[in-house]
C-alpha cells in the first residue's frame, strides 16, 4: 500500500480524534455555561436536565416560584464534534440555538411577539395575517412586531429597546392563549444571561395586575 496514503489515514484519524475531543468539551461548555446562566436568572427550586443527542443538546423543565409556574425549553448545539458534518451544518445556517417557555397563572393583556424579519417564515405565528403590525429596527438589525386582542405596541418597542444586543433574539413571544412566555435565541459562545434577564424584566408589563386565569 502507497505510504502516503497510510500518511494521510493516519492524519485523518489524528485530526477527527481531535475534533471530536475538542467539539465534545466545547459543546459540554456552552450547556453548562447557558444552564447555569439560565437558573442565575429564573432561579428554579427544581431542575430537571435530560440529554438528547449525545452532545447536540437537552431538554430542561424548571419549576420556578410565583409569580411563574414552570419553565420548559431545549438547548440544541452545533455538531462541533463531528468534522465531517460541522462544514454542512454551517452551511445550512445550523448552530446553537436555546428555546423557553416560561408559564404564569397570571393574565395576560393580549398577545403580542417581536421577531427577527429573516425569521418570519420560520416563526409560524397562527393568524399572523390578521394581526397588527409594525416594522422596526434596533441597533441596525430589523425586526417584526406583532399584536392582537390589545395594544402592545408601545410595550414590544419597549421590550425591544432594554436588549443591549438583539442580534442573538429570533422570537419573543407573550402568549395569552396558553399563558406562556416564549424565547428563541440564537447565542454566541453560550452567552445567553443579558437578554434572558432583559426580557423576564418586561414579562410583568404584559399581565394583568393581581389577575389570574
Amino acid at each position: 500500500m502507497n505510504p502516503l496514503f497510510i500518511s494521510a489515514l493516519v492524519v485523518l484519524a489524528v485530526v477527527s480524534t481531535a475534533s471530536y475531543y475538542l467539539g465534545t468539551k466545547k459543546n459540554r461548555w456552552i450547556v453548562s455555561t447557558m444552564s447555569r446562566q439560565l437558573e442565575d436568572v429564573l432561579k428554579p427550586k427544581t431542575t430537571n436536565y435530560v440529554n438528547i443527542g449525545g452532545v447536540i443538546g437537552y431538554n430542561f423543565t424548571y419549576s420556578l416560584p410565583a409569580p411563574y409556574t414552570s419553565a420548559k425549553g431545549t438547548i440544541t448545539l452545533s455538531p462541533r464534534h463531528s468534522l465531517l458534518y460541522l462544514p454542512f451544518s454551517r452551511l445550512l445556517g445550523i448552530g446553537d440555538r436555546f428555546f423557553v417557555n416560561v408559564f404564569t397563572k397570571k393574565k395576560f393583556k393580549g398577545e403580542g411577539h417581536i421577531v427577527d424579519l429573516k425569521y418570519m417564515g420560520k416563526a409560524n405565528i397562527a393568524g399572523v395575517e390578521n394581526m397588527e403590525r409594525r416594522d422596526v429596527e434596533a441597533r441596525g438589525k430589523k425586526f417584526v412586531l406583532l399584536w392582537r386582542r390589545a395594544d402592545l405596541a408601545s410595550t414590544l418597542e419597549a421590550t425591544l429597546a432594554t436588549l443591549d444586543d438583539p442580534a442573538s433574539l429570533r422570537h419573543f413571544c407573550a402568549y395569552d392563549e396558553t399563558g406562556t412566555f416564549f424565547i428563541h435565541l440564537r447565542p454566541k459562545g453560550g452567552q445567553i444571561a443579558e437578554t434572558v434577564k432583559a426580557l423576564i424584566k418586561q414579562f410583568p408589563d404584559f399581565l394583568e395586575k393581581g389577575k389570574e386565569q
